[in-house]
């Protein structure tokens, strides 16, 4: 088994000291100087240091604080039963659901990575870190040049990317160059907020800077030891982004933040729409690209195992399951080394009323997120002509028959929904009638009504929607009455195919019309979704309006579509709703799924409210806490707040 980097969160009682209170903002560097002069005088402690760096990165697969399947809506979550995870039964620190609730405030908001609290992680105090590092690195004993250079690569990007963070969230934010010196007046420690501009310039250059590093590596020779260090590819990605978000509609000259300015009047947002910044974001892309093609041998994931007879389909499915699954596959660009495993327990044989349940029970794909995914003609539902006929109703029952059999069990009377999906459709969620491949390469069939085995059996530990989130569950995972074993994987910040679908949208804002550049990367990734090619599709006679593969504004929403299947459950859909500013119309209405107390077909095919959901434009940008605006009076709040 590869050895993931120990990401330490503390090495000895001096470095505890540099962890200040979450409510101290921008602490300066504490005076027991003495102590930094330890922390760097030998090769073991100086990498330790390196490695507390390393620990502010927020955990992609925390589903409490980190935003993304609660915060963008696609999953909803049932409270009640789960009081050791939710702390109550309205939901307690089930930070990011409030926030899909419409419950965020400025008192003590939720997921606050701002100062730290209610699971949000101070990441100033991580830039602190970063730049004591950075401060110290050339004098530390016993490092070698070559390492100082590559550690200073690594904290460079660590400090750049807990800015982006900072900037994804709040937009403009402090720039903490230096560290506040001992001693300093009170004037100095209230800093101001700066333009966003200078922000992301700031973030870049040091990007830059990182990148520039002749010992910072291309790919990790090491992987016994190294995996999940910072390379050359995972700096381009994130100046990528960094780039096309500063080129997307909410910061590229959003009306509604023109007049923001901080106390001395300095506007703090980009005052007109640059389209050029689209082509800035397309270079970084393409950079970024051929990196990790080149440099890196990154390639999207195919399943490949000659001793398992699989079906076509199957084989499919664990492509699409095991791309996100399958730990540190040549996929993934950058992965969290905080291993996460949701954990789907579906036992053939349950001993009580809670055996059948799934670790992420409590977090229900909504049947928003099942209507989502295409036909398997490669379409959407609403424009499929041949779907459309065979189900005019899709919230009706049909009997699966041998045709359906790679998919649904043959007989099962289950949704019109659920039939002639797209592969990803099938490897993306377990649903009433569908299979589930895994606790020990085994298919099982799956009932989701009330009293079955994949169903409500009791008064906790069920989904509330009728489907569960399969991508997320690792196949090698078992789970029986006897207990489990969890097959851990690195849940990925960015995978290739990510990249690919983003420099796709980049390059359709760049050209006057979509040309067959912009379609290549489409295909790439639908290609390996088993789906034939965006402009052949369009194009075909079961389309309804084949005219919009040619149309600059159409393709933006099908590249949009594309984006949210190919990455649904993994955080990035959340971000792309925000800075597409799309939340207004995504966001507010009811969240909907099956009658899960149904025990007949009859009974659980009836579509539920469960929940709303609340989003205004205050929400593109979290608010600073009250407290952080009372100790600095230079902050100004965001816009609504």
């Amino acid at each position: 088994m590869r050895k993931i980097i120990r990401l330490i969160t503390g090495i000895s009682l001096s470095c505890m000291l540099l962890f200040c209170s979450c409510n101290d903002y921008l602490s300066i560097v504490p005076d027991d100087i003495p102590s930094m002069e330890h922390v760097f005088n030998s090769h073991t402690t100086t990498e330790q240091f390196l490695f507390t760096c390393y620990s502010y990165l927020p955990n992609p697969a925390d589903l409490l604080a980190t935003q993304g399947m609660m915060s963008s809506r696609e999953c909803w979550f049932r409270p009640e039963g789960w009081y050791w995870l939710a702390g109550d039964s309205n939901g307690g620190n089930f930070y990011t659901w409030h926030i899909a609730r419409g419950l965020q405030n400025s008192n003590n908001p939720y997921t606050n990575y701002w100062d730290g609290g209610q699971g949000g992680i101070p990441l100033f105090n991580a830039i602190r870190d970063c730049n004591i590092f950075l401060e110290n690195i050339d004098n530390a004993v016993d490092v070698e040049p070559y390492e100082k250079k590559r550690w200073t690569a690594e904290v460079k990007f660590l400090k750049a990317f807990y800015h982006y963070y900072l900037m994804r969230m709040y937009g403009p934010i402090p720039v903490i160059r230096e560290n506040i010196p001992v001693g300093a007046l009170t004037k100095e420690v209230q800093v101001y907020r700066e333009p966003l501009e200078d922000v992301a310039n700031y973030i870049v250059s040091l990007l830059d800077e990182a990148y520039s590093e002749k010992e910072l590596p291309a790919s990790i020779i090491n992987e016994a030891e190294e995996l999940g260090r910072i390379t050359k590819p995972i700096v381009l990605s994130i100046k990528a982004q960094v780039l096309t978000l500063m080129a997307s509609p909410l910061f590229n000259g959003n009306p509604t933040y023109r007049n923001f300015a901080d106390k001395r009047g300095i506007l703090l947002f980009p005052q007109e729409y640059n389209p050029d910044k689209w082509r800035v974001a397309a270079e970084a892309l393409k950079a970024a690209i051929n990196c990790a093609e080149n440099e890196d041998n990154r390639s999207l994931f195919r399943f490949e195992d000659p001793m398992m007879q699989l079906s076509p389909a199957l084989q499919q499915e664990l492509t699409i399951r095991d791309a996100i699954t399958e730990r540190w596959n040549n996929e993934i660009i950058w992965a969290s080394t905080k291993s996460e495993d949701m954990l789907q327990r579906l036992s053939t044989v349950p001993t009580s009323a809670t055996d059948s349940w799934m670790h992420v029970a409590a977090v229900s794909p909504t049947l928003d997120v099942a209507e989502l995914f295409y036909t398997d003609n490669g379409l959407p539902i609403q424009e499929d002509k041949e779907y459309l006929i065979a189900y005019p109703d899709i919230y009706v029952t049909s009997k699966a028959t041998a045709v359906d059999a790679d998919y649904i069990r043959e007989g099962f009377e289950t949704a019109n929904l659920h039939f002639h999906r797209e592969p990803r459709f099938y490897a993306s969620l377990t649903f009433d009638g569908g299979y589930y491949f895994g606790n020990g390469n085994v298919k099982r069939n799956i009932d989701m009504k009330y009293g079955t085995t994949g169903g409500k059996r009791g008064p906790d530990r069920y989904s509330i929607t009728g489907y569960f989130p399969k991508k997320l569950v690792n196949r090698e995972s078992v789970y029986s009455s006897n207990g489990w074993t969890s097959h851990f994987y690195t849940y990925p910040y960015i995978r290739l195919a990510d990249l690919y679908l983003l420099y796709a949208e980049v390059l359709n804002e760049v050209k006057a019309t979509p040309d067959e550049e912009v379609y290549y990367y489409i295909d790439k990734v639908r290609e390996r979704a088993g789906l034939k090619g965006v402009e052949e599709t369009w194009n075909s006679t079961v389309s309804i309006h084949p005219e919009y593969i040619a149309n600059k504004d159409r393709m933006r929403d099908i590249i949009h579509r594309e984006r949210l299947i190919e990455l649904a459950f993994e955080n990035t859909p959340y971000w792309d709703i925000l800075r597409w500013k799309e939340g207004e119309k995504r966001w507010n209405g009811t969240v909907r799924g099956w009658n899960v107390n149904g025990k007949s077909t009859d009974s659980f095919y009836n579509v539920t409210t469960i929940g709303t959901t609340s989003f205004s434009y205050k929400d593109y940008l979290t608010p600073i806490s009250l407290g952080s605006l009372d100790r600095n009076t230079n902050l100004v709040q965001n816009p609504g707040w």
